[in-house]
């Protein structure tokens, strides 16, 4: 057993929600993740999503995920890094897109409601007397009018919802997605408006007809759309983590620059 315990290699990792480790036994690498003991998504949901989209190999493999801790371990994916260039390239979405078109297809029983989310959020953050820097009353009719528009038609889809750069993998010539603790069933395009967050005008037409097979006003404007709901739902999560921060990462300032976009834009 010392012997063994001698050949284990433990090297921290990044994560903002949860600490994330490179374990080394044997020659053999994995990655375990220990969530935070603020984090309270549901890992029961998350561990049904896991069983459902690990047969199509769109993520690392599974070894282990506790449904009550949250604790996981997977296969180790070494990924290039993916810079804002390679980012705005065609052939990083074509291959994103085929990914996700796999993962949009499946169905749970979960359901992933950013609307009500953000209220829940706002509410929180409210009653907790959170200092806001912005008139949040602004955006938030901002997005009520939004919620009102876009779930007039949904484009229903099983969604990771947290497609930021650190979820995705570049293994290969092979996407892989990593952190499905958000997802559920909603609208697509809350992952594809979270991928055109740092895309240019130019690629964000790209996403669309790529995904879509053409390219429409309409849907330009949807994806516009739900950036902005994508935008605001980070910003309050953002905030809500900054009242129990305990990493070097300054969650609220993070949040404002958001808000500073958002406000921008109207």
């Amino acid at each position: 057993m010392n012997t063994l315990t001698k050949n284990i290699l433990l090297k921290k990792l990044g994560g903002l929600n949860n600490s994330n480790y490179l374990l080394e036994i044997q020659n053999s690498k994995y990655v375990l993740r220990i969530p935070s003991k603020n984090n309270t998504n549901n890992f029961s949901d998350e561990h049904d999503i896991l069983n459902i989209v690990n047969p199509l190999n769109i993520s690392p493999d599974i070894l282990y995920h506790n449904k009550d801790t949250g604790v996981l371990l997977s296969e180790f994916k070494k990924s290039i890094k993916i810079n804002l260039e390679f980012y705005n390239s065609p052939i990083f979405i074509n291959d994103l897109i085929s990914i996700l078109k796999k993962l949009h297809g499946l169905k749970c029983t979960n359901y992933f409601n950013p609307f009500k989310i953000i209220n829940e959020n706002i509410n929180f953050l409210l009653n907790s007397n959170f200092n806001f820097n912005h008139d949040i009353n602004i955006l938030m009719k901002k997005l009520n009018l939004l919620e009102y528009t876009l779930t007039q038609n949904i484009h229903y889809g099983l969604c990771h919802n947290d497609l930021n750069i650190s979820n995705i993998l570049y293994s290969k010539d092979s996407v892989y997605l990593i952190d499905f603790e958000f997802s559920g069933m909603g609208d697509i395009f809350f992952d594809l408006a979270t991928l055109s967050w740092f895309l240019n005008d130019e690629m964000r037409n790209e996403l669309i007809k790529n995904y879509f097979g053409n390219y429409s006003s309409y849907l330009k404007e949807k994806l516009e759309n739900y950036l902005f709901v994508v935008k605001f739902w980070n910003a309050t999560w953002s905030f809500i983590k900054s009242m129990n921060n305990n990493s070097h990462y300054d969650y609220k300032l993070g949040g404002n620059m958001i808000l500073d976009d958002l406000i921008i834009a109207l």
